[in-house]
């Protein structure tokens, strides 16, 4: 039985640079009307979780105005128009938020964050070979990002805590240390059952 929803109509409600939305008029297998459905319309994103040689996690501190507090992040954004990849999206941001480079990206996974009102998926990149430029080129409402080195057993000791708030970080990070050896699952959590 296909459980997909039939899309009857779409209407874009706003759309500028910082937000996408429309309102879909649904159909369910069942023959159920739901309408408006809104759905917001993203790019996809990027993280980088970025490892330097003495094992320290390159991040970043910055204000998020939706929840009006400081945040330490990994470095983020947004896959835009004419990057040619996901991977030249993390390549740039990274660069340019904490003014770093990596000699290599891993793709480590690209999951959708929130697939009941969002469009976009993350792609999350563990950057190898993490060597400073000095190069950074911060965007607009990003005025007093400042970047931080954190050893990746203190951050992984207070991630209960909140020491990376933001919930799409902590599991990128997670993901990423596990590919990359600083973490390791029992081995009654390596395969699905």
């Amino acid at each position: 039985m296909d459980i997909k929803w039939q899309r009857l109509s779409s209407e874009t409600i706003i759309k500028d640079r910082w937000i996408d939305l429309r309102a879909d008029e649904c159909r369910t297998p069942n023959g159920q009307e739901i309408s408006p459905y809104y759905v917001l319309n993203y790019p996809d994103w990027v993280h980088v979780v970025a490892i330097t040689q003495s094992d320290e996690l390159v991040l970043v501190r910055q204000y998020r105005h939706g929840a009006q507090d400081v945040f330490l992040e990994l470095p983020a954004g947004t896959v835009d128009a004419n990057d040619s990849s996901p991977e030249v999206s993390a390549r740039r941001e990274l660069e340019e938020e904490t003014g770093y480079q990596a000699a290599e990206l891993l793709l480590i996974s690209s999951l959708f964050p929130n697939p009941a009102i969002q469009s976009n998926r993350v792609h999350t990149y563990l950057a190898i070979g993490v060597q400073p430029t000095g190069t950074r080129k911060l965007d607009a409402g990003e005025e007093g990002m400042t970047v931080h080195l954190l050893p990746v057993r203190e951050a992984l000791a207070n991630l209960q805590g909140g020491i990376l708030p933001q919930s799409l970080h902590v599991a990128s990070l997670m993901l990423a240390l596990s590919v990359s050896g600083h973490l390791s699952l029992p081995a009654s959590l390596d395969a699905p059952k």
